[in-house]
């Protein structure tokens, strides 16, 4: 597929068939993650590939879970009903997908902003000069990732809506406070067809100088 061809015609998928996605497919989609640039060239990334049902159900619970936990809390009842909505499928059609990644991240440890802070700059101050470059690093490797999955016939989607259970996903997966997940990445032979979402045209975002 031709890069630009891919690029326009990536779609956010979340309704899969249930065939296998095979290893050397989910291979080379985690290999052009891998392939990303990243700040340093600190590749503060991992990847863990899910296949287990159980545990698919069991994280999409969790993430129930936590919505109701949330919707008390609400702003308005909009929202309250929103966040209902949400946890019957928008933050959990993960479960039914045939595979999921969890794009992990670790710290970025930059020396500039250490010294930023030692010359008396807030942390709120530091992340607008800084522009979080360790996320920057993983969001690079998950565009990759849904290029590949694209170009290589399948369907995807961003999916950081679920990371509210953070807490609980840690436990049913095994990993501690050193890295989180940045992003679950369901993956499968799309059972959808969507219409492409629209864009705002070059013109309205671009500006130049000189």
């Amino acid at each position: 597929m031709d890069f630009f061809d891919a690029i326009k015609g990536r779609k956010s998928i979340r309704r899969f068939k249930q065939a296998e996605v095979p290893d050397d497919v989910i291979r080379k989609i985690l290999d052009a993650g891998r392939l990303a640039p990243s700040a340093n060239n600190t590749q503060t990334w991992s990847f863990l590939v899910i296949r287990d049902r159980v545990v698919l159900k069991k994280m999409a619970e969790a993430v129930r879970e936590m919505v109701d936990r949330m919707v008390p809390y609400a702003e308005s009842e909009k929202q309250a009903q929103r966040l209902t909505a949400y946890k019957s499928n928008y933050y959990v059609f993960f479960e039914n997908a045939p595979v999921v990644i969890a794009v992990f991240m670790e710290p970025y440890d930059a020396s500039s902003d250490r010294l930023l802070a030692r010359m008396g700059y807030s942390a709120e101050e530091i992340r607008r000069l800084r522009s979080l470059p360790g996320l920057q690093s993983v969001s690079a490797a998950i565009e990759n990732m849904l290029l590949a999955c694209h170009a290589l016939g399948y369907g995807s989607c961003w999916m950081t809506g679920p990371l509210v259970a953070q807490e609980a996903f840690e436990k049913l997966l095994g990993y501690g406070k050193e890295k989180y997940i940045a992003a679950l990445l369901p993956v499968g032979a799309p059972d959808e067809d969507p219409p492409a979402r629209s864009r705002k045209p070059l013109e309205e975002i671009v500006r130049l100088i000189g």
